[in-house]
């Protein structure tokens, strides 16, 4: 296996390693075919100033650089979070042997991120009710049970849009939001921790403070004083 800091490294080859924007943008707005044909210039320019094929290093590199460039670039533009799809095309350099390996590689991995973000797009309606409906009702008992008859889902169909688009569970959605609720109260209002409590859902301060201090490393009393 060629190292790649054993040899001089121009900066456009730095690039082309692991900046993958236009890749990134090719396959949102033309298709898996443009953003493919970007991807295999790439390594036809990579082989040129190599004499030669991509070392398994550099086979390496590109596609793992892809591959979260792809995932970084969904999340951020679309917050869309195919972390299934990220963890499935991990590279491994063991695997890659010639050139044609590599397309095929990056091949499957943008048709892969392609239909996934295809799958948030259509049903990116249903999760966003979902969340709103979530959001306006914290202070409330808000089961899997109840927040699907609000928004007509069933449930097994939820917890899975849940985990494919916003990449955590119901559960943990609806307590990142209570969270996140009573740090804003905590640092705007001047309300007690009991009615903070009892605004973002918990059943008791205690229980709120238990939850509070698990996720953001302090009590919410310590919290509000840290902001003073």
């Amino acid at each position: 296996m060629e190292c790649l800091d054993q040899r001089p490294i121009s900066s456009e080859e730095w690039e082309l390693l692991y900046n993958h924007m236009p890749i990134c943008e090719a396959l949102v707005r033309e298709g898996v075919d443009a953003a493919a044909a970007l991807f295999r210039r790439r390594v036809e320019i990579l082989a040129g100033q190599t004499s030669g094929p991509p070392g398994q290093e550099t086979a390496f590199v590109l596609l793992t650089s892809l591959n979260r460039s792809l995932y970084d670039f969904l999340l951020l533009e679309f917050g869309v979070s195919l972390a299934q799809c990220c963890y499935r095309h991990r590279a491994h350099a063991c695997d890659i042997h010639s050139a044609c390996a590599i397309l095929r590689a990056a091949r499957a991995m943008l048709e892969d991120y392609a239909a996934g973000l295809r799958h948030s797009r259509a049903n990116r309606p249903h999760i966003e009710k979902a969340c709103a409906y979530i959001r306006a009702h914290l202070a409330e008992d808000l089961s899997l049970e109840r927040v699907c008859a609000a928004v007509f889902l069933s449930k097994s169909y939820l917890c899975q849009i849940f985990k494919s688009l916003l990449g955590c569970t119901f559960g943990e959605y609806v307590k990142q939001q209570r969270i996140l609720r009573a740090r804003t109260l905590l640092a705007s209002t001047g309300q007690s921790i009991e009615e903070i409590a009892a605004a973002c859902g918990f059943a008791s301060p205690t229980y709120f403070a238990t939850v509070f201090k698990s996720a953001v490393g302090m009590t919410p009393s310590a919290f509000r004083q840290s902001l003073r």
